[in-house]
């Protein structure tokens, strides 16, 4: 029975022994590959510490021409969660670092910039110190060797499809949640989306211009760039810089909408309907829009009458144009001052603080506290919009 025993036990070994065998020569091999686990790029990184894939910073395109979104060769950027402490900015290549870059970050010297921090980078230079956690935007330019930071503070829509305020001023979201390497939320709810464009600015603005000279009007690379602080495109295919963004009024309504910033994609943007809004009707032949004033070839109207003919320029209705109703006339200005009214009265004229939005090229030439005032004399397109039924308006100036 022993002797059995003991032939048993010596087979069952055997039999464990062949299997072990043959498993070993089925399981595919592992071969470990030595090097960092991240991809070739930039990445911000805690110094002494390896690159991590929640701190890359990705090609990234500037304003060009025409205000177009236009590649740069050697410049990257992204948004980052950052905690307090102290950074560089590695280059990998071929999963090594193959140089470490480093500045002493501070106040732009131009009083004009505000609101971000700037370096001028050196190989093995300082550390980059970070003062507070937050989510940043960090863009690197190899050809200026320069490093700029903007800490996220807020995040906005703007556009006459964002109602009441248009394209006048911002309308702010919240901050959801806290900031990590997952993302940075932002969210508003009960908000009114009519016909129209909008886009997207983190902290109410569109660029950070860092070029060396802002009167050059051709791009070149020597120059400097301007970096995007704003989103456009598509509701679903945010584009830095990209276009303005359409609101059809088949989706008029009141809507809850999210903006999350991230260093995978940069942003997104979610919207909810959430209600319906009231029916705006709007007759554009009871909102006759025409200049009058001193700068005008008519000067003021006699008596201030009202009704009499050929006492203002008329402007001609274009029709609904992105969303908006909308007129304009091509006028000689003088260097005096003139209003806008309508219906050949002063039953809804409109100075400077009449106007939610001023703006155009050549808004630079118009001045005023009441009425307008005009500058520079020249020939001027005016471009007047409402996409709110007359609520708000949007005057546009530009120099022919």
């Amino acid at each position: 029975m022993k002797n059995f025993k003991k032939l048993w036990a010596v087979a069952m070994m055997l039999v464990a022994s062949f299997a072990m065998v043959s498993c070993g020569e089925d399981d595919p091999i592992v071969e470990v590959e030595e090097g960092l686990n991240v991809a070739d790029g930039y990445y911000f990184t805690v110094q002494g510490e390896d690159p991590v894939a929640e701190k890359a910073l990705l090609p990234e395109k500037i304003e060009g021409e025409g205000f177009a979104a236009t590649d740069r060769d050697g410049f990257f950027g992204n948004y980052v969660f950052l905690t307090a402490g102290d950074y560089q900015l590695v280059k990998v290549v071929s999963k090594e670092i193959s140089s470490t870059v480093g500045g002493t970050l501070g106040e732009p010297t131009d009083t004009t910039q505000s609101g971000y921090l700037v370096a001028k980078t050196t190989v093995d230079g300082s550390a980059l110190t970070v003062a507070s956690n937050g989510y940043y935007k960090v863009s690197f330019d190899e050809t200026l060797s320069e490093l700029i930071m903007m800490k996220v503070d807020q995040v906005s829509l703007i556009g006459n499809a964002i109602i009441p305020n248009g394209w006048g001023s911002d309308t702010e979201l919240s901050i959801e949640g806290s900031a990590s390497d997952e993302g940075l939320v932002y969210e508003l709810t009960g908000l009114e989306m009519r016909a129209g464009e909008f886009k997207i600015r983190i902290n109410n603005r569109w660029t950070i211009d860092r070029r060396i000279d802002r009167t050059a009007t051709a791009f070149d690379p020597a120059n400097g760039y301007v970096a995007f602080t704003n989103y456009g495109g598509t509701p679903a295919d945010l584009v830095a810089g990209g276009g303005n963004m359409a609101f059809a009024s088949a989706d008029e309504g009141i809507y809850t909408v999210k903006v999350t910033l991230t260093n995978e994609g940069g942003a997104s943007f979610e919207s909810t309907k959430t209600g319906d809004v009231e029916e705006i009707t709007f007759d554009p032949t009871e909102n006759r829009w025409a200049v009058v004033g001193g700068a005008t070839s008519l000067g003021w109207p006699a008596n201030n009458d009202c009704g009499a003919a050929d006492q203002d320029i008329d402007m001609t209705y274009d029709g609904v144009v992105s969303g908006a109703h909308t007129w304009s006339v091509t006028v000689d200005l003088a260097a005096d001052e003139f209003k806008f009214r309508k219906n050949d009265c002063w039953d809804g004229d409109k100075g400077v603080a009449g106007f939610a939005t001023i703006g155009g090229p050549d808004v630079a030439n118009i001045s005023g506290d009441n009425n307008f005032k005009c500058d520079v004399a020249g020939s001027y397109l005016i471009t007047m919009t409402t996409a709110d039924g007359g609520e708000t308006y949007s005057v546009a100036f530009d120099l022919q």
